[in-house]
Protein backbone atom coordinates (compact mmCIF):
# COMPACT_ATOMS: atom_id res chain seq x y z
CA UNK A 1 0.00 0.00 0.00
CA UNK A 2 1.27 3.21 -0.30
CA UNK A 3 1.71 5.23 2.50
CA UNK A 4 0.50 8.19 2.96
CA UNK A 5 -1.95 7.87 0.64
CA UNK A 6 -5.13 6.78 2.35
CA UNK A 7 -5.98 10.46 3.04
CA UNK A 8 -9.90 10.36 2.66
CA UNK A 9 -12.59 9.43 4.59
CA UNK A 10 -15.18 7.64 3.24
CA UNK A 11 -18.87 6.06 4.52
CA UNK A 12 -19.59 2.60 2.70
CA UNK A 13 -23.16 2.77 1.23
CA UNK A 14 -25.55 0.09 0.50
CA UNK A 15 -29.12 0.65 -1.19
CA UNK A 16 -31.55 -1.66 0.48
CA UNK A 17 -34.77 -3.26 -0.85
CA UNK A 18 -36.94 -0.25 0.37
CA UNK A 19 -34.63 2.03 -1.87
CA UNK A 20 -33.08 3.48 1.35
CA UNK A 21 -29.31 4.31 1.36
CA UNK A 22 -28.01 1.95 4.61
CA UNK A 23 -24.73 3.38 6.12
CA UNK A 24 -22.67 0.38 6.37
CA UNK A 25 -19.13 1.60 7.93
CA UNK A 26 -16.76 4.31 7.06
CA UNK A 27 -13.34 3.70 5.81
CA UNK A 28 -9.76 5.52 4.74
CA UNK A 29 -9.06 5.57 1.30
CA UNK A 30 -7.31 6.91 -1.88
CA UNK A 31 -9.29 8.84 -4.88
CA UNK A 32 -7.49 9.33 -8.09
CA UNK A 33 -8.49 10.05 -11.63
CA UNK A 34 -8.17 6.96 -13.31
CA UNK A 35 -7.76 8.77 -16.84
CA UNK A 36 -5.56 11.23 -18.12
CA UNK A 37 -6.66 12.68 -21.29
CA UNK A 38 -9.63 15.16 -20.61
CA UNK A 39 -12.60 14.03 -20.09
CA UNK A 40 -15.95 14.11 -22.72
CA UNK A 41 -18.48 16.78 -21.66
CA UNK A 42 -21.51 14.92 -19.30
CA UNK A 43 -24.42 14.77 -20.70
CA UNK A 44 -26.27 12.62 -17.53
CA UNK A 45 -25.60 12.99 -13.71
CA UNK A 46 -22.36 9.94 -14.03
CA UNK A 47 -19.10 11.86 -14.51
CA UNK A 48 -17.78 10.04 -18.06
CA UNK A 49 -14.27 9.75 -16.46
CA UNK A 50 -13.53 7.06 -14.47
CA UNK A 51 -12.23 7.12 -11.03
CA UNK A 52 -9.53 5.08 -9.24
CA UNK A 53 -9.86 4.56 -5.31
CA UNK A 54 -7.49 2.44 -3.42
CA UNK A 55 -8.38 1.09 0.43
CA UNK A 56 -7.41 -1.65 3.10
CA UNK A 57 -8.99 -5.22 1.91
CA UNK A 58 -12.68 -5.06 2.97
CA UNK A 59 -15.67 -7.95 1.96
CA UNK A 60 -18.12 -5.13 2.44
CA UNK A 61 -15.96 -3.10 -0.41
CA UNK A 62 -18.07 -4.66 -3.73
CA UNK A 63 -19.68 -3.96 -6.81
CA UNK A 64 -23.11 -2.15 -6.92
CA UNK A 65 -22.11 -0.12 -3.07
CA UNK A 66 -21.25 3.44 -2.71
CA UNK A 67 -18.66 5.64 -0.95
CA UNK A 68 -19.82 9.01 -0.05
CA UNK A 69 -16.69 11.79 0.79
CA UNK A 70 -17.26 14.82 2.40
CA UNK A 71 -18.60 16.32 -1.09
CA UNK A 72 -18.65 13.31 -3.38
CA UNK A 73 -20.08 10.27 -4.51
CA UNK A 74 -19.47 7.27 -6.12
CA UNK A 75 -20.46 4.27 -7.30
CA UNK A 76 -18.38 0.95 -7.11
CA UNK A 77 -17.84 -0.32 -10.63
CA UNK A 78 -15.39 -2.90 -9.44
CA UNK A 79 -13.31 -3.95 -6.44
CA UNK A 80 -10.34 -6.33 -7.21
CA UNK A 81 -7.90 -7.58 -4.75
CA UNK A 82 -5.40 -7.48 -7.34
CA UNK A 83 -2.21 -8.98 -5.43
CA UNK A 84 -4.78 -12.17 -4.25
CA UNK A 85 -3.67 -11.56 -0.57
CA UNK A 86 -6.37 -9.62 0.97
CA UNK A 87 -4.56 -6.58 1.79
CA UNK A 88 -5.23 -4.33 -0.74
CA UNK A 89 -8.13 -3.27 -2.85
CA UNK A 90 -8.27 -1.35 -6.76
CA UNK A 91 -11.47 0.07 -6.83
CA UNK A 92 -12.58 1.49 -10.26
CA UNK A 93 -15.66 3.68 -9.88
CA UNK A 94 -17.94 6.11 -11.56
CA UNK A 95 -18.67 9.90 -9.82
CA UNK A 96 -21.80 11.33 -9.39
CA UNK A 97 -21.76 15.20 -10.62
CA UNK A 98 -24.43 17.32 -10.79
CA UNK A 99 -25.69 20.41 -8.89
CA UNK A 100 -27.34 20.60 -5.50
CA UNK A 101 -31.01 20.59 -5.02
CA UNK A 102 -33.33 19.32 -2.58
CA UNK A 103 -36.35 16.94 -2.83
CA UNK A 104 -39.36 17.59 -1.21
CA UNK A 105 -42.18 15.12 -0.72
CA UNK A 106 -45.49 15.68 1.57
CA UNK A 107 -44.92 15.09 5.40
CA UNK A 108 -41.61 14.25 4.90
CA UNK A 109 -38.35 16.41 5.87
CA UNK A 110 -36.45 17.45 2.60
CA UNK A 111 -33.39 15.65 0.84
CA UNK A 112 -30.33 17.04 -0.52
CA UNK A 113 -29.62 15.63 -3.66
CA UNK A 114 -27.62 15.93 -6.53
CA UNK A 115 -29.23 16.46 -9.82
CA UNK A 116 -28.65 16.97 -13.46
CA UNK A 117 -30.82 18.86 -15.46
CA UNK A 118 -31.10 19.09 -19.11
CA UNK A 119 -33.73 21.91 -20.05
CA UNK A 120 -34.77 20.71 -23.24
CA UNK A 121 -34.81 16.55 -23.34
CA UNK A 122 -37.31 15.40 -26.09
CA UNK A 123 -40.86 14.10 -24.97
CA UNK A 124 -41.94 11.22 -27.25
CA UNK A 125 -45.33 9.61 -27.51
CA UNK A 126 -46.26 6.70 -27.63
CA UNK A 127 -44.73 5.74 -31.41
CA UNK A 128 -41.32 7.20 -30.16
CA UNK A 129 -42.18 10.66 -31.83
CA UNK A 130 -41.18 13.62 -30.59
CA UNK A 131 -43.77 15.87 -29.94
CA UNK A 132 -42.00 18.47 -27.37
CA UNK A 133 -38.89 19.45 -25.18
CA UNK A 134 -39.46 19.36 -21.33
CA UNK A 135 -37.03 19.63 -18.59
CA UNK A 136 -35.76 15.97 -17.84
CA UNK A 137 -33.58 15.47 -14.54
CA UNK A 138 -31.42 12.50 -13.11
CA UNK A 139 -31.20 11.97 -9.45
CA UNK A 140 -29.12 9.21 -7.63
CA UNK A 141 -31.53 6.73 -6.34
CA UNK A 142 -29.29 6.50 -3.12
CA UNK A 143 -30.15 10.29 -2.43
CA UNK A 144 -33.55 10.68 -3.78
CA UNK A 145 -34.59 7.18 -2.96
CA UNK A 146 -38.03 6.30 -4.19
CA UNK A 147 -39.11 9.41 -5.99
CA UNK A 148 -42.67 9.76 -7.15
CA UNK A 149 -45.00 12.04 -9.04
CA UNK A 150 -46.21 15.32 -7.08
CA UNK A 151 -42.71 15.75 -5.76
CA UNK A 152 -41.14 19.00 -5.56
CA UNK A 153 -37.11 18.94 -6.39
CA UNK A 154 -35.99 22.93 -6.11
CA UNK A 155 -32.48 23.09 -7.95
CA UNK A 156 -31.37 26.63 -9.38
CA UNK A 157 -33.36 28.73 -6.82
CA UNK A 158 -36.16 27.30 -9.40
CA UNK A 159 -38.86 25.00 -7.68
CA UNK A 160 -39.89 21.94 -9.83
CA UNK A 161 -42.98 19.49 -9.63
CA UNK A 162 -42.18 16.21 -10.98
CA UNK A 163 -44.80 15.13 -13.43
CA UNK A 164 -43.58 11.70 -14.72
CA UNK A 165 -41.22 9.06 -13.94
CA UNK A 166 -40.18 7.23 -17.06
CA UNK A 167 -39.81 3.39 -16.57
CA UNK A 168 -37.80 2.97 -19.75
CA UNK A 169 -35.30 5.15 -18.33
CA UNK A 170 -34.63 3.95 -14.49
CA UNK A 171 -31.25 1.53 -14.02
CA UNK A 172 -31.44 1.27 -10.60
CA UNK A 173 -29.00 3.30 -9.77
CA UNK A 174 -30.20 6.96 -11.45
CA UNK A 175 -33.52 7.96 -11.94
CA UNK A 176 -35.05 9.60 -14.75
CA UNK A 177 -37.77 11.84 -13.74
CA UNK A 178 -39.62 15.15 -16.24
CA UNK A 179 -40.25 18.12 -14.20
CA UNK A 180 -42.26 21.17 -14.62
CA UNK A 181 -41.64 24.46 -13.14
CA UNK A 182 -43.95 25.97 -10.49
Amino acid sequence: MRAGRLNTPATLLELNADIQACELDWMWCGIDTKESAEPPYPTGLRNPAKVAIRAWWDERLRQGRYLRTEHRLFHIDSARDYRGDRAELAITATEFIGEPAQLVRDGRPPRCVRVFLDMQSPWRDENGQVIDYRTRAEVALIEAGRVHTDDRLTARGVTYLVTALPNDMDDGIVRNIWLEPL
